[in-house]
């Protein structure tokens, strides 16, 4: 969240898994219709978000285990989007200071770059097992990944903001 002229109500613990839940469903609808390779990945995104703006609440746990979620429910390789997902979330944590302190687009670029290392590792995991290498088009998501950042970023920041009295 970059810096603003609003006060941040706290988050509660039941949004923060409210909107993982939201974001663990939204990646299991049936996103063939409009291309497999061209869908984002919400838990990622969400992931990132609350790993960026509550770090204390949301880490490489929940990131592990959601990616386990992840790969039972699409029925991959057991691992991958929990090594990936463990990963971005690390490096996040790592940053976090300096990245909260970027404008949206900034963070959307820095986003663009994470979510294409975990589909890099996704597929790194892939190729040792023995599949076949994708085309182009599996790392178009990460572009409408990082592209959604900004809407999101400022619909999940509505509710918490509030204005600063003009007495300070």
């Amino acid at each position: 969240m970059p810096v603003t002229s609003h006060l941040l109500r706290p988050v509660r613990p039941g949004q923060i898994i409210l909107t993982l839940i939201i974001a663990l469903l939204l990646n299991l609808l049936p996103w063939q219709l409009i291309g497999n390779h061209f869908a984002p990945d919400f838990v990622a995104l969400m992931l990132l978000y609350w790993t960026l703006n509550q770090p204390r609440r949301v880490g490489v746990g929940w990131a592990f285990v959601l990616g386990i979620c992840m790969d039972v429910a699409d029925g991959n390789m057991l691992g991958q989007h929990a090594l990936a997902y463990s990963v971005i979330t690390y490096l996040v944590l790592s940053r976090q200071r300096q990245l909260n302190i970027f404008p949206f687009w900034q963070q959307a670029l820095a986003v663009l770059g994470l979510m294409l290392l975990a589909q890099v590792l996704m597929t790194t995991v892939r190729l040792v097992a023995g599949a076949e290498l994708p085309g182009f088009s599996y790392f178009l998501g990460p572009l409408l990944t990082a592209f959604l950042w900004v809407p999101v970023s400022n619909l999940l920041l509505a509710y918490q903001r509030k204005p600063i009295p003009e007495s300070l």
